[in-house]
């Protein structure tokens, strides 16, 4: 009698879920089935503040770095107007000023951004999944963008030179080393990280996941946006 009363209490206990560790793990090898677990139990503050302060740590190392702190400094100085001890001090605490920001604002940068998925899938295409929901989904999706962080970070560690005042990084301009790091193309190219696309796609199977629809419609409209932005960028950058 102890014995099936037992059996039978466990049966009855409601599924907790898998943990931070296995939630953050599942997100980058098993991406739908994690967020299928996070649809039913939606936390996010353990995955947020992980990633916030993966992301503020990096920050700090690829601000801090002297090929980083050379190149702000140049880009500084070409401004005649320029006070070359007033740059080098501004410049030399912009490292913890971002990673400080970073901390503070990393929760509700996070909270505009699922609003305005909220508004998008919930309001203008009637969805049904919860704020709290698509808050999880963006805090956990983190984990993948921490990764551009930590490359970053690494290769300037490693020796890398930034292009400009652009840290190194997985983007497409590695592809076109030919042609001049000014032009238009390779600052387009430069402002797509192969990463932030991985990222991107993460988003997507999550969103799916909470909205119930076809992950590709999501991706290639988010991928559209984010390659409107990388236009928009190289043409800035480039000065065209």
């Amino acid at each position: 009698m102890t014995d099936v009363t037992d059996a039978t209490t466990v049966q009855e206990k409601p599924a907790s879920g898998p943990g931070l560790l296995a939630r953050l793990i599942g997100v980058l090898v098993s991406p739908k089935e994690t967020f299928a677990a996070i649809a039913g139990n939606p936390k996010w503050l353990g995955a947020m503040a992980i990633t916030l302060a993966i992301a503020a740590v990096c920050q700090y190392l690829i601000l801090s770095s002297p090929p980083m702190q050379e190149a702000m400094i140049d880009q500084a100085l070409r401004n005649p107007q320029a006070n070359e001890q007033a740059a080098e001090r501004i410049i030399s605490i912009l490292p913890y000023a971002i990673s400080a920001v970073t901390l503070i604002l990393g929760a509700g940068f996070n909270a505009i951004v699922a609003g305005l998925l909220m508004l998008i899938f919930s309001t203008l295409m009637g969805g049904s999944a919860t704020f709290k929901q698509v808050y999880a989904v963006v805090a956990h999706s983190a984990v993948v963008s921490s990764l551009q962080g930590i490359l970053t970070a690494a290769l300037l560690l490693a020796g890398a030179k930034p292009s400009g005042t652009s840290p190194p990084g997985a983007n497409l301009a590695i592809f076109v080393p030919m042609l001049d790091e000014t032009s238009f193309v390779t600052k387009f190219l430069g402002a797509i990280d192969l990463i932030l696309v991985w990222w991107i796609v993460t988003l997507s199977i999550g969103l799916a996941v909470m909205y119930r629809r076809r992950t590709g419609g999501i991706a290639t409209t988010l991928v559209a946006i984010y390659v409107v932005i990388a236009l928009i960028v190289g043409y800035v950058r480039s000065g065209s």
